[in-house]
């Protein structure tokens, strides 16, 4: 029986949820601990890797009824469901454990004015610096939404192109 791209879509975005949440927690607590600073670029360079994993596994159980927008469907629930996961335990900690942390990232981005003159890294510290100025904090729940939309549609992005390749594969196998 084919398992639906949205129930495998699913059952692996909690898993990738469950990786991006380790992820985004190992880059805001470098800070503190900086050798988290290379699991958490390791882990975002690796993403493609973990996603094709998954779509690898999904289309090797699929066999020969395997199809492009199978595939991509699944990749992109997965995006869907993890981010979602990601995004939840992102408010929380932003909201109730830390709820200056906002303040605090843009505080320190403020900071670095003067630092490099005429880089994009002055121009960053004085954005932040009249944000802070006007009052106008972004929402723990903007900033996940936006993080949200933006791996939706890269994670849309990337399932294209892994799709592309399977197909592309099988094609060839099937040639040969």
């Amino acid at each position: 029986m084919i398992q639906s791209p949205y129930r495998r879509g699913a059952d692996d975005g909690f898993i990738f949820g469950l990786y991006l949440s380790a992820m985004f927690f190992a880059s805001i607590f470098a800070q503190t601990l900086p050798v988290l600073s290379l699991l958490s670029m390791a882990m975002m360079v690796l993403v493609p890797a973990v996603i094709f994993r998954f779509m690898r596994s999904f289309d090797r159980d699929l066999g020969p009824s395997a199809s492009f927008p199978m595939l991509w469907m699944q990749g992109v629930v997965i995006f869907f469901c993890g981010t979602l996961i990601a995004g939840a335990a992102l408010v929380i900690y932003m909201k109730w454990i830390e709820p200056d942390f906002v303040f605090n990232q843009m505080q320190s981005v403020a900071d670095l004015a003067g630092a490099a003159p005429g880089t994009f890294v002055d121009n960053a510290a004085d954005i932040a610096s009249k944000m802070i100025e006007a009052r106008f904090i972004p929402t723990p729940i903007a900033i996940v939404t936006e993080l949200i939309m933006l791996s939706i549609v890269t994670g849309s992005i990337l399932s294209i192109l892994l799709s592309a390749f399977f197909a592309l594969r099988r094609r060839s196998l099937q040639k040969a």
